[in-house]
């Protein structure tokens, strides 16, 4: 993994050298993660040419040094004011455009940051999706572990069908679902369980309540556990007695417009595409108006991460990117259906839970 972290700072560097950027402050949790191999951080990572720093306080910094994947990096151990410590070792750098990452740096902190540069020719320049746009291409190591997020994940389903009995609520199902998803991954999950019964799976991110499930009643079921801190997503619709026709109509619509999008997810394929080839399915049966989300996301050490997978997003497949493929349909008042599968960009895509 050592030498994987420190393939992943080289590649930081290219892109700070490319555009002349001396330094870069990351105060992302997850990058900083992603980036040394420490889970759990209250602080920052700075990076230059000639130098790596963790910057954390007394809580964190014995276990951070345990965890970090990177050989030389230095270890800094702020008491009141972490901005101003790093600022005072970025000034010996003799640096004059940091980064900083603007969807992690709140903009107090900013202001706190700016402050401590005061009377050095320093450029603090806003940075967007830096680290992120690396993430988005898994290596294998990633790979697996968000392979065995998904098994857990499947594993799951079983146990839910097992739970269900007339009367049963939402609130239960999704307490059982995220003890099953903690035992077996880790003890963090991707997101809180979504169980949604009869009318409310109208709504794609409904709220667990204590609404009972009866006999004929559709059940969706949104989860995902996480496997060495890499997360899974799927969806399924669960019936507690036979699927009525007009569900197994919407369903099989929904499956197909899956199975075209999943086709068509190939390397070089332009992201729109892929939510055109569903999108243009199911407008086509007539339930356009009823498809309001985006077809799916990527998906890694964070839920949602790049790519976005949307009709809007003219970027192209890269082979090595994991992401959701999630249609449905949602009829208010009536019952909502999705299906949601994790699939890995290679010359043939490939389906993580074909099997669940």
């Amino acid at each position: 993994m050592e030498k994987e972290t420190s393939k992943r700072i080289k590649k930081i560097l290219l892109r700070m050298k490319a555009e002349k950027t001396d330094a870069f402050l990351i105060s992302s949790k997850t990058n900083i993660r992603y980036l040394t191999g420490i889970e759990e951080i209250e602080g920052y990572l700075a990076i230059s040419s000639n130098y790596t720093g963790v910057f954390t306080d007394f809580r964190y910094i014995s276990e951070a040094k345990k965890q970090c994947r990177l050989s030389g990096v230095n270890f800094v151990r702020y008491k009141k004011n972490p901005l101003k410590t790093i600022a005072e070792k970025l000034k010996r750098e003799k640096l004059k455009r940091i980064w900083f990452e603007a969807k992690g740096l709140p903009y107090q902190s900013y202001l706190r940051l700016k402050e401590s540069f005061t009377g050095k020719e320093i450029k603090l320049i806003p940075s967007y999706n830096i680290v992120e746009e690396i993430r988005a291409i898994k290596d294998p190591s990633e790979t697996e572990n968000i392979k065995k997020a998904v098994s857990i994940t499947c594993e799951c389903f079983k146990f839910v069908k097992s739970l269900i009995y007339p009367g049963i609520n939402e609130k239960f199902i999704a307490l059982e679902i995220e003890r099953f998803l903690k035992l077996k991954g880790d003890l963090t999950i991707a997101f809180p369980p979504i169980t949604a019964a009869g009318s409310l799976s109208a709504q794609p991110h409904h709220h667990p309540q204590k609404s009972s499930i009866y006999s004929g009643k559709i059940l969706l079921v949104d989860m995902g556990a996480k496997h060495k801190g890499y997360c899974a997503d799927l969806t399924r619709v669960i019936f507690s007695s036979r699927m009525p026709l007009y569900l197994k109509k919407v369903n099989r619509i929904i499956e197909k417009a899956r199975e075209l999008a999943i086709k068509k997810a190939k390397p070089g394929i332009k992201i729109s595409e892929i939510d055109k080839a569903a999108r243009g399915y199911i407008e086509k049966k007539g339930f356009g108006k009823y498809f309001g989300h985006a077809l799916g996301h990527g998906v890694g050490l964070d839920v949602h991460e790049l790519p976005s997978v949307n009709s809007s997003n003219q970027g192209r497949l890269k082979q090595g990117m994991v992401l959701t493929i999630e249609p449905g349909i949602y009829l208010p008042g009536k019952f909502g259906i999705r299906k949601e599968s994790v699939i890995l960009i290679k010359n043939k895509p490939v389906i993580l839970d074909e099997y669940c």
